[in-house]
């Protein structure tokens, strides 16, 4: 879904105009993403999985017989790749942050170790062309950066303070914290931490979390940025009672 969502948003995907009555990729991929969310809603997952399987077919046909760019594909690991990046980045710099405390220090000096481990073999993979498996090793250590650090947080304050030049970049903010549960989400659910009873509860959660969302890009879309904050942040609360509901201390 969240590969899906990338082709759609893509400026290739944008700048393809569908033939005659054919719709577009971007309003075809749209629409495969509604249905496949209407899916997950309802604990269809399988016809979900088909739906999103044939949209993202058939934007690799499309783009192979002749779209303005052929690599359709390769723009949205581009932009999971970079999305991955940012979110590393911002993790390791709060277990940084913990470098001189005395109970935690050292083990906090540990994960970074095994988190820029992790970063340079995906710089690696990047160098040789295979985005896709670098994108893999980011996502492990943005799951290893995540649940290490709630782990060593544990039983701690925590405060924060962010200041926004305007309610727009406050909103940007929100969308990239949203994104980071949500593929934590995903990442959990893949290894089977939502199974049995617990994946109607995790699913429930994170459908509101994306609906809340979409509701939130259209507040956004007329320049409601204010409006649309708040209910980023109750957005991400769901996305967060999700990971809770597996057993991550997140708060």
């Amino acid at each position: 879904m969240k590969l899906l969502e990338m082709l759609v948003n893509s400026p290739s995907a944008k700048a393809s105009p569908g033939k005659g009555d054919a719709p577009s990729l971007a309003e075809k991929g749209g629409k495969a993403l509604e249905l496949a969310r209407g899916a997950v809603a309802e604990s269809r997952f399988d016809e979900a999985a088909q739906i999103l399987d044939d949209a993202l077919r058939s934007s690799s046909s499309s783009a192979r017989r002749g779209g303005p760019d052929p690599s359709l594909s390769e723009s949205a690991l581009r932009l999971a790749h970079q999305n991955l990046v940012e979110q590393v980045a911002t993790y390791r710099a709060s277990v940084e942050d913990l470098v001189g405390e005395p109970k935690i220090g050292a083990a906090a000096k540990g994960l970074l170790a095994r988190i820029d481990a992790q970063s340079a073999a995906a710089r690696k993979e990047v160098g040789a062309g295979r985005l896709d498996a670098a994108n893999r090793i980011l996502g492990d250590a943005y799951k290893l950066a995540v649940t290490e650090l709630s782990r060593l947080r544990a039983g701690h304050e925590v405060v924060m303070s962010l200041n926004f030049a305007s309610p727009a970049d406050e909103y940007a903010y929100e969308i990239k914290r949203f994104e980071s549960g949500e593929l934590m989400v995903g990442m959990l659910i893949g290894e089977g931490k939502a199974d049995g009873d617990r994946r109607a509860l995790v699913d429930g959660f994170a459908a509101e979390g994306r609906r809340l969302r979409g509701e939130a890009q259209r507040l956004a879309q007329s320049g409601q940025h204010k409006e649309a904050v708040g209910l980023m942040e109750k957005a991400t609360a769901q996305m967060n009672r999700a990971l809770q509901a597996m057993g991550v201390p997140v708060f």
